[in-house]
């Protein structure tokens, strides 16, 4: 019979699961923004130049990027410890 996954190991692969799908929001918003200032369809605050805007937006789509990238190397560790589990 087959042994249920511990809850820290389901804890842990909630936590790939959400980091992922956070990131790939956050990437997606960033990705939309920035289209919208390339079309000049998004309205800039008050003050602040375009240019600074996009800086801003190209900072949160590569912090999505490495966001992403970690859920990723947390869901590899979440499997490795469920073989290891599995084998014991």
């Amino acid at each position: 019979m087959k042994r249920a996954p511990s809850s820290v190991n389901r804890i842990i692969d909630a936590s790939a699961l959400l980091l992922v799908v956070g990131g790939l929001a956050l990437f997606a918003f960033a990705r939309s923004a920035l289209t919208g200032i390339g079309n000049d369809t998004r309205t800039m605050p008050e003050g602040v130049s375009a240019v600074a805007v996009a800086d801003f937006y190209v900072a949160q789509s590569t912090m999505a990027v490495w966001v992403i990238g970690v859920g990723v190397v947390v869901g590899i560790v979440a499997a490795v410890r469920h073989f290891r589990s599995k084998q014991v």
